[in-house]
């Protein structure tokens, strides 16, 4: 199937139309890596979480429990920032820390995706449940690009499901994906440099980037985490690496998002980069590293896509 838009302001015109956008991510905080595109949408953008949020509750020094629901209060604070009110909000609650413990268990024994497979599949039809009921005219997602494994199974979760949304009612939704990071961050909110698609840049105006500033401050508990990543982006675009040669500072950097259409001909069993050492760098759970390869490759093909 050839891609329903090949052009940015081709795309941008229909997205202005849309009634229905829907970005389906997995963390609170992931939306603000493209803050401008969602602003464009804000009054009829929705967005579905697919975690709770509790993976980092050891910062924090609280537990799972205590952690999820800060990070969710924070989220809807961050989506008023720009124009997104709870209504337009849901999340599956899922816990990080319990996807981690499963990704342990399929690392450790290929075979435990057998009978891990109904909770993964629980995911799949509830982002699906999701799809039937909202009817999005285009989704957002995050980029499947080997630096966090619950972005690559979001992206692909939210794949199965707009596929079964497409060929049960005939309607062709446009996908979408968002880079976050790789290698830890040294790739930061942008396409590796041998990404073969289409990638899009979408310039911020001032007021937009006004709004960004207030959706990363919606989440105090991320803040220190996000000063360091602007550090980290700054550094990035002194070098002018990933920026076309150009230098930038981080706010610069932050005021130009990256996205793109999904290839139709994506194949999700290949190795995002050459070695799998390069993918979820330092991601472990009880010191048990996760890896594509071991950890969530095998899940991907336990749902073979319905074409």
């Amino acid at each position: 199937m050839a891609l329903l838009y090949t052009d940015l302001n081709e795309f941008l015109a229909a997205y202005d139309q849309m009634e229905r956008p829907l970005a389906v991510l997995a963390h609170q905080d992931d939306e603000v890596t493209f803050s401008g595109v969602l602003q464009r949408g804000a009054g009829r953008m929705h967005i579905l979480w697919t975690t709770n949020g509790d993976g980092l509750y050891f910062e924090a020094g609280v537990a799972p429990h205590q952690y999820g629901p800060l990070r969710m209060k924070e989220a809807l604070k961050s989506a008023a920032a720009i124009g997104i009110p709870p209504k337009h909000t849901a999340c599956l609650a899922y816990s990080e820390v319990d996807i981690y413990r499963r990704l342990m268990y399929v690392t450790q024994n290929p075979e435990a995706t057998t009978w891990l497979k109904p909770y993964f599949q629980q995911i799949i039809d509830d982002i699906r449940a999701y799809l039937f009921q909202y009817r999005p005219q285009c989704v957002f997602t995050c980029a499947y690009q080997g630096g966090n494994p619950e972005h690559d199974l979001t992206h692909y979760f939210t794949r199965l499901a707009l596929d079964d949304y497409e060929h049960e009612t005939g309607e062709v939704v446009p996908l979408l994906h968002v880079p976050m990071y790789e290698y830890t961050v040294l790739v930061a909110l942008r396409f590796n440099p041998f990404y073969r698609g289409l990638r899009w840049r979408y310039q911020l105006s001032e007021k937009e980037m006004e709004c960004k500033r207030k959706h990363y401050e919606a989440y105090p508990s991320q803040m220190d985490m996000f000063s360091k990543f602007e550090n980290v982006l700054g550094a990035i675009g002194k070098l002018g690496v990933l920026t076309r040669g150009k230098a930038l500072t981080a706010e610069e950097y932050l005021s130009i998002e990256e996205f793109g259409p999904v290839p139709e001909d994506w194949d999700y069993l290949v190795n995002p980069h050459a070695f799998d050492k390069a993918n979820y760098i330092g991601d472990h759970f009880a010191w048990v590293p996760v890896s594509f390869d071991k950890s969530v490759r095998p899940i991907v093909a336990s749902f073979p896509r319905r074409r």
